[in-house]
């Protein structure tokens, strides 16, 4: 079980995959980040995000929520093909939020499928995200992914 009181989370992690801890970033793969990784992120929603102008608020609607995320890694100079397959709503430890799949090519022109679960609680977006090349490693580990995604659990609502 991983827990951060400070992240206001906590996740049970599988078993054999290497975890990196940088800010409000978790991150753990057990092949390499080039191949997978499972990440959850904790921003304020008042910061600004990296490659969109695009802000979250309070009062946004999972869908609109998920919009600003998504235009954020869309406009990522290090993703290309950028292709959105599905995005709805969905409950998230029992919060309302959404779920987005889309693939991309990486830089190196490798084909990523990724699944992108996230909501907004008070002042935070929580973000789980499982990204994997989508020839073998995608398949090879999304139920690894929705383990994790099950086993998450704020440890405060409000």
């Amino acid at each position: 079980l991983y827990k951060t009181e400070s992240h206001n989370y906590s996740v049970e992690l599988p078993q054999g995959w290497m975890r990196w801890n940088k800010g409000d970033h978790l991150l753990i793969t057990r092949d390499g980040v080039l191949l997978q990784y499972i990440q959850i992120v904790r921003l304020n929603i008042d910061d600004p995000l990296k490659h969109t102008k695009k802000k979250f608020s309070k009062s946004m609607l999972p869908q609109e929520t998920a919009e600003v995320i998504l235009d954020d890694i869309a406009s990522n100079q290090t993703i290309g093909n950028f292709e959105l397959i599905e995005n709805v709503p969905i409950k998230i430890s029992g919060i309302p939020g959404f779920k987005a799949v889309y693939t991309y090519k990486n830089k190196d022109g490798l084909k990523v499928k990724s699944i992108y679960y996230g909501f907004i609680l008070d002042k935070w977006f929580y973000g789980l995200n499982y990204n994997a090349a989508q020839r073998y490693y995608f398949d090879k580990d999304i139920k690894t992914f929705e383990k994790v995604l099950d086993s998450f659990k704020l440890i405060k609502t409000v």
